[in-house]
């Protein structure tokens, strides 16, 4: 019969009529041993969820594609219109993303066993392909420009509609990144990469009408337009193929896989070793399954434990982690 699963299960050793069955435990998620923090951090966990950051990135981008459009209006600058289509883009992804992040934290239940962690590499997938599809729309807009000429007029309000969407597109920037880092979310993730990309768009944009304000070279403009659309099909690209990745339960990184072995290794001599490890990941969760090699004549009660001693051993390695280990007499 199990030992027990998550580490919470029976502790008893099996009845001295029946066989002892190999322990197989299974864990829950891990997190990371909670330290004491100022009153200063204690007030940001309690009024700020980093799963409620979307809400703020929704309100930026609905800003910055209303500032920009009307920039782009005025000043006919393609840079500045491609801007405000990469912001429309955002406003888009971050709505989306909201209902995603509320939809992949619910709990397991019959039908999804492991959660629903799937639904936000899902959404990671999807901003990827708009990335990519936007970038695709750069380009043609701007061959078009450049065959058919033409120059921004007003570049001083373009300049300064820039200016803030820079500060803006920086804050939230670093406000999603941080988001991401304290949930393991891939969607926040993806998403603060958008306004880190944005950052460099209107950088670009910016650049362009300094150039045609001060030079009169109006090619700068579209030129600049393409080159924005080289980056943002870049990210595009990268994000989608991780996205991908995931879906298909690609194994952690290589990196990860060492902390895990380092983890077990400090176990030895009380066990042998470990085979058969297997890891994916779904959303901001991590799945790891092992087998541990432990000295068959170790008593059941002993192995029991020792086998959950080495899963939170992993969990407090390895945060938002489920792991599950089976123990093997050898």
């Amino acid at each position: 019969m199990p030992a027990g699963q998550g580490g919470g299960g029976a502790r008893h050793p099996a009845p001295p009529d029946r066989p002892p069955a190999h322990p197989r435990v299974g864990g829950r998620a891990g997190e990371e041993p909670r330290q004491r923090a100022g009153p200063a951090r204690q007030t940001l966990r309690l009024t700020v969820d980093p799963r409620q950051t979307p809400l703020i990135a929704v309100a930026a981008a609905a800003f910055l594609v209303a500032l920009k459009g009307a920039g782009a209006w005025m000043t006919g600058s393609l840079a500045l219109g491609s801007a405000a289509l990469d912001s429309a883009v955002d406003l888009f992804i971050s709505g989306a993303n909201f209902l995603v992040l509320r939809g992949s934290a619910r709990p397991p239940d019959q039908n999804h066993a492991y959660g629903h962690g799937k639904f936000e590499n899902l959404a990671a997938l999807g901003q990827g392909l708009f990335l990519v599809a936007a970038a695709a729309g750069l380009v043609w807009t701007g061959v078009r420009r450049l065959i058919q000429g033409g120059r921004p007029e007003q570049t001083g309000w373009g300049i300064a509609v820039l200016a803030v969407s820079l500060v803006v597109s920086f804050g939230v920037a670093r406000t999603l990144q941080w988001a991401a880092g304290q949930s393991g979310s891939p969607a926040l993730k993806a998403d603060s990469l958008h306004y880190a990309t944005d950052i460099w768009v209107n950088g670009a944009a910016l650049l362009a009408l300094f150039v045609v304000r001060f030079t009169g070279w109006a090619a700068a403009d579209p030129l600049v337009a393409l080159v924005v659309a080289a980056w943002v099909f870049r990210s595009g690209a990268s994000l989608a193929l991780e996205a991908a990745g995931d879906l298909s339960d690609r194994g952690l990184p290589e990196e990860d896989l060492r902390r895990i072995e380092s983890v077990v290794d400090a176990f030895v001599p009380e066990i042998r070793g470990m085979h058969d490890l297997k890891t994916r990941r779904s959303g901001g969760q991590r799945f790891i399954e092992l087998h541990l090699e432990i000295p068959r004549a170790t008593s059941f009660q002993d192995a029991h434990d020792l086998t959950v001693r080495v899963l939170r051993a992993i969990e407090r390695e390895m945060p938002r982690s489920k792991v599950f280990v089976h123990s093997d007499p050898v």
